[in-house]
């Protein structure tokens, strides 16, 4: 079973209304779900990038 975590982030006004605008162009339901899932995006790219990195040090392709 998925458990549901919450997690909050404190921003200025200025970046919010950039936060919605952006997720109002991309066309997702709410900014917290264009958050979340650009940070699921940016989190995956980074943890990828450390697996190549650390596979190139070891010799690995």
């Amino acid at each position: 079973m998925n458990k549901t975590i919450s997690m909050s982030i404190r921003v200025s006004e200025a970046e919010l209304d950039l936060l919605k605008e952006a997720a109002r162009l991309e066309a997702y339901a709410s900014y917290s779900e264009f958050i979340r899932r650009t940070a699921l995006i940016e989190a995956n790219d980074i943890v990828e990038k450390n697996k190549r990195k650390n596979a190139l040090q070891r010799g690995e392709k």
